[in-house]
Order: C-alpha cells, then sequence, then structure tokens
C-alpha cells in the first residue's frame, strides 16, 4: 500500500494533537490534512491557514455530516482524551470512516501499554481504551477495507517532566522516589508523535491490524533525577528527596478520584510506572517500531537540560 496521504485528524488544538499535527506538516510524505473541529469550539488552531491544512467544522454528533467528511479520505487520526465521551465519539467517528471506506484508522492511545492486563488491573481507567479498541477491532473485522494501528509510547517524557508528574521538581529541587526509584519504564517525548503517526502513514502495510511500540527512552526515577543533575549542576546534597510507595500512590489515586478530583488518574498512572514487576518497560519484551517510523533513541540528558531551560 501506497502511503495514506488524505488524513483526517481530531483533536488537533490540543497538546497529542499539536504534536501529530506539527508532525505531518514536518514530513517529506506530503499529507493533505483535513482538521474535524466541533462547530462552536473556541480552541485556536495555530496552523489554521497553512496551505496543506484545511479546517471543516460542523456537528460531530451528526453522521451524515460525518461520512460527508470522512469520504475519500485515507486516514483518520483521534487524538482526543480518553474521557467517556471522547471514546464515545471516536467510536461513531469510527463507524463513519469504516462506512466510507477509509483505509486507516488511528485511535487515542497514546500512552501506557494498555495490552498488559496488570497495568489496566492497577489503572482501571485505562479499560476505556481497551474497549474502544475492541470496538474498533469488530468494526474492521466487517469491514476489511478498514484496517487500525494504535500506538503504545508510554508516558509524554518532555510534557511530564516540566509538569513534575515523574515526582520530579527541577524548578523547586525537590523529588519524591517511590519505592527504591529504580523501576525503569519506556517513554517518549511528545514531539516525536509527529513522527511516529507519519511514520505509520507512510509505510502502512507494516502496521495493519496492531498496536505499534515505540519508545526513546527506558529510565528510572533515579536515571531521571540524575539527569536532573547534570542539567541543574547540583547534587543530590542540594535537593529535596522523599521515599514514598507506589502502594500509597495508587491509594491517593482512588482517594483523590472518589472526590472528583481527576489528578488522581495521574497518580494511578504513576504508581503503575514506579511499581517494579508490572512490565511498564515494555521494550523489554516486545519489538520496538522505531526504526520503522524513523524514531530513534534519545539522549536522556539533552532532552532534560532543554526541558530544565524551559521552565
Amino acid at each position: 500500500m501506497s502511503p495514506l496521504k488524505n488524513v483526517v485528524l481530531v483533536g488537533a488544538s490540543g497538546s497529542v494533537g499539536q504534536a501529530i499535527l506539527n508532525g505531518l506538516l514536518a514530513s517529506a510524505t506530503g499529507f493533505n490534512i483535513t482538521l474535524l473541529v466541533r462547530a462552536g469550539s473556541s480552541s485556536k488552531i495555530a496552523q489554521e491557514g497553512h496551505a496543506d491544512v484545511k479546517v471543516v467544522r460542523g456537528d460531530l454528533s451528526d453522521n451524515a455530516f460525518l461520512q460527508s467528511t470522512l469520504t475519500g479520505q485515507d486516514a483518520l487520526v483521534v487524538a482526543l482524551n480518553a474521557a467517556p465521551d471522547s471514546l464515545e465519539l471516536q467510536s461513531r467517528l469510527v463507524d463513519a470512516a469504516a462506512a466510507v471506506g477509509v483505509k486507516r484508522v488511528i485511535p487515542t492511545d497514546f500512552g501506557s501499554d494498555v495490552t498488559n492486563p496488570k497495568v489496566v488491573e492497577v489503572v482501571p481507567l485505562f479499560q476505556g481504551k481497551v474497549d474502544a479498541t475492541k470496538h474498533i477491532k469488530d468494526v474492521v473485522a466487517k469491514n476489511p477495507t478498514t484496517t487500525w494501528t494504535a500506538v503504545i509510547n508510554g508516558p509524554f517524557y518532555d510534557w511530564c517532566l516540566a509538569r513534575n508528574i515523574f515526582g520530579l521538581d527541577a524548578k523547586n529541587r525537590t523529588a519524591t522516589l517511590y519505592d527504591d526509584g529504580t523501576t525503569k519504564f519506556d517513554t517518549t517525548n511528545i514531539v516525536s508523535l509527529g513522527k511516529v503517526v507519519s511514520g505509520i502513514l507512510t509505510v502502512p502495510d507494516e502496521f495493519a491490524n496492531r498496536y505499534a511500540f515505540v519508545s526513546e527512552f527506558t529510565v528510572s526515577q533515579n536515571d531521571i533525577l540524575d539527569a536532573l543533575l547534570k542539567a541543574t549542576k547540583t547534587d543530590r546534597k542540594d535537593w529535596t528527596i522523599e521515599h514514598r510507595t507506589t502502594a500509597d500512590l495508587r491509594k491517593s489515586g482512588f482517594e483523590k478520584l472518589a472526590k472528583g478530583d481527576f489528578s488522581g488518574a495521574i497518580d494511578l498512572i504513576g504508581s503503575a510506572l514506579f511499581q517494579a514487576g508490572l512490565g511498564s518497560d515494555y521494550s523489554t519484551i516486545r519489538k520496538l517500531d522505531n526504526a520503522l517510523v524513523g524514531l530513534e533513541k534519545g539522549d536522556l540528558v539533552d532532552v532534560t537540560t532543554n526541558v530544565v531551560q524551559r521552565i
């Protein structure tokens, strides 16, 4: 199959969508991009007006509108959050895409390894992504012209580090290490998502009806802290370091969610990353697709230094 050049992207105003859109625009493949936007949305899309970008606004609950927009398109890329209403919208988009013969659907995964039951058990919120992908598989089975690829990339290294999500605060020089801080997990920069998605759409036969696994770093909290020490030219004695358990972090996550505080989801994801034996270092058992999409392993200190300079 030749490259899938006509692409509809949903969610282009978000962090993930922006990264994907920038990568598509930077690719030598020459994508023709349609941004599907909810009518009345006040979200700003920086690339609106680009020669290769068309913006279509309308009622995303209107199946006829969705089918009309998707007719003649090669691929649908969904970059929404994993909230139930977003996943419900994704299912409607997938149904419409299959009905008009869109060749490839890339759903809104872009995160932890939801193919790992241990990870889903620790982070039950991931079950929504699992169920959404099952729906895609069922639709594709009935409409074989349409195929799917879901991306597993781990947490976004640059994005999470800038927001202290790894428990490491470079600005205030504080660190919370969970268990012993040595559990490894795979992670990818959010800015690399565009290269990953454009790579999949450029060689689509390599990725038909499967998960794509990518990773720029396989690191532990201690590895990140060491990189931060180099980036900030400090020593551990210059930092305030606290030790907690992943069990405490998971408990905190559920307590926050019970109170309607959805930052608890980040605690649950962190407990899955930092707990030994769960397999968040999926590169140890999966063959990575980095080479197929042109993604190289990163330099942890360089990327960490760049993040520190921006915060």
